[in-house]
C-alpha cells in the first residue's frame, strides 16, 4: 500500500512521498504521475523523503528532495520545505521546533511554530544577483549580474529585470501592475529567455509600499501559481537591492500574505502558514503508472 499526504502553503501544493510510506523511489516518471491533475492526484510537486544517506540524523537533520510537476528536479523549495519539515513533526520524526533539511541546493534551516497549523520560518540564507548566461555560441558565457536592468525579453517587449539566486534562479520583472494576466504573457518569456543557462522562475513585482509588495509568479516547471515562498524571497530582495523597501516586507499574493524580513548580515528569512489537505491511498491499479515509461 502507497500512501501520500498532501499539503498548500498558500495554494502551492506538494504531495509529501514518504519511503516508509511505500513511497516510490524519486524521479520524473513517477512526479509526472502523481501530479497529473486529471489522472493523477494533483500537486505543484512532490517532497521525497526523509531519505537515507550521509547526515541523516532523526534528531534533526533530514535529506529531502524536491520535484515540479513536469518531473525537473528542483535544488530546494521554500514552501515545500516548510511542508516538509511540518509533516517530520506531524509524523513523529521529530519532535524539535528547529530542524535542519539537507537538499541539493545546500542545507535549510527551519523554526515550526508552536502547533501545527501556526506559521513556521525557514532561513534561505544569503544570495546573489548574478545568473548564468549563453553567449552565441551556446556555451555558457559566465555569471552576469543584473539589477535593473532593461531586458529584451522578445522583440519589442522589455522588462526591468533583477536577477536574484537563492539556491534557484528567479527573475524579477518590476511592474506598474503586477497581474495574473501578465504573468500568463511574460512569464513563460523570462522562463525560456534564450540567454540564460538556466531556466528561472519569473516573478512580477508591484511596490504598494516600502513595507507591502504584490507579487504574481510564473514558476518553471510548474506555470502560474498562486504562491511561492521562494518566489516572494526573490521579490523581496529585488526590492530592497533597488531601495525601494525596508528590510521587513508582506509579500501579497493571489493565495495569500507571507512574510519576508531581510537580516543585518543579509539572510532572508521566510515565514508563513502551511494547510494539511489529506491522506491518500494509491490504488493498486495506479502504482505501476509510477514506474511506466513516458510515451513520447
Amino acid at each position: 500500500m502507497t500512501t501520500l499526504v498532501k499539503y498548500h502553503a498558500l495554494g502551492n501544493d506538494y504531495l509529501v512521498a514518504d519511503p516508509e510510506l511505500g513511497a516510490p523511489a524519486p524521479g520524473a516518471t513517477a512526479t509526472r504521475a502523481l501530479c497529473d491533475r486529471r489522472t493523477g492526484v494533483g500537486a505543484d510537486g512532490v517532497l521525497y523523503g526523509p531519505l537515507p544517506g550521509p547526515g541523516a540524523d532523526p534528531q534533526g537533520m533530514f535529506q529531502v528532495r524536491v520535484f515540479n510537476a513536469d518531473g525537473t528536479e528542483c535544488a530546494r523549495n521554500a514552501n515545500g520545505l516548510r511542508i516538509f519539515a511540518r509533516y517530520l513533526r506531524e509524523h513523529g520524526r521529530t519532535h524539535q521546533d528547529e530542524l535542519t533539511l539537507r537538499t541539493p541546493g545546500g542545507d535549510v534551516r527551519v523554526r515550526l511554530g508552536g502547533s501545527a497549523t501556526a506559521a513556521c520560518t525557514i532561513d534561505l540564507g544569503s544570495w546573489t544577483h548574478r545568473i548564468a548566461t549563453v553567449a552565441d555560441g551556446g556555451q555558457v558565457a559566465g555569471d552576469a549580474e543584473l539589477v535593473g536592468v532593461p531586458l529584451e525579453i522578445e522583440p519589442g517587449t522589455t522588462v526591468h529585470a533583477t536577477a536574484v539566486h537563492n539556491g534557484v534562479p528567479h527573475l524579477v520583472a518590476l511592474v506598474d501592475d503586477a497581474t495574473t494576466e501578465l504573468a500568463a504573457r511574460l512569464g513563460p518569456l523570462i522562463v525560456g529567455y534564450a540567454r540564460f543557462a538556466e531556466r528561472p522562475n519569473a516573478e512580477l513585482l508591484t511596490v504598494e509600499d516600502r513595507r507591502t509588495l504584490r507579487v504574481r509568479i510564473w514558476e518553471r516547471g510548474v506555470g502560474h501559481t498562486p504562491a511561492s515562498g521562494s518566489g516572494a524571497c526573490a521579490a523581496a530582495c529585488a526590492a530592497h537591492r533597488l531601495g525601494l523597501t525596508d528590510p521587513a516586507v508582506n509579500v501579497v499574493m493571489p493565495g495569500g500574505t507571507v512574510g519576508v524580513e531581510i537580516t543585518e548580515d543579509e539572510r532572508v528569512l521566510l515565514s508563513g502558514p502551511t494547510s494539511l489537505v489529506g491522506r491518500v491511498t494509491l490504488a493498486d491499479e495506479f502504482v505501476p503508472l509510477l514506474r511506466a515509461r513516458t510515451p513520447r
